[in-house]
């Protein structure tokens, strides 16, 4: 078979050219969409991981911050406990009972007439 290269010259008219025109506009408003498109993927990613770290960052900063809630609500609580027993040891303070029981057990006074001998503790 004979293949020859055949030269057919195309016809220019307006309704062409006008064709040409509309697709070389079509390829270009294409391409400015890409463009526009990938700028607003990048911003929005960028939007995206900023939003992401600055969550995680508050994340771990509220743990922390429930941990020490913790431990503190814990020593609050021993405090409000000694507290308690230091306002019962004052009120016994004020009694005049209990403060001489204190002096008899305690430093072994005694009251007239009376003998105190020390057995020592149960447990020697």
């Amino acid at each position: 078979m004979n293949k020859r290269k055949r030269n057919i010259a195309q016809i220019q008219n307006d309704y062409q050219k006008q064709m040409e025109q509309q697709a070389q506009r079509l390829k270009r408003k294409r391409r400015g969409l890409l463009r526009r498109l990938t700028v607003f993927g990048v911003i929005v990613l960028m939007f995206a991981v900023l939003v992401t770290s600055a969550l995680w960052s508050q994340s771990s900063s509220l743990k922390e911050k429930e941990e020490k809630k913790v431990a503190l609500e814990k020593e609050l609580k021993q405090l409000q406990t000694k507290q308690e027993d230091i306002s019962d040891e004052i009120k016994k303070l004020k009694s005049k009972e209990y403060v001489l029981e204190l002096a008899r057990r305690d430093y072994y006074m005694s009251k007239k007439g009376e003998k105190i001998f020390d057995v020592g503790n149960k447990s020697d």
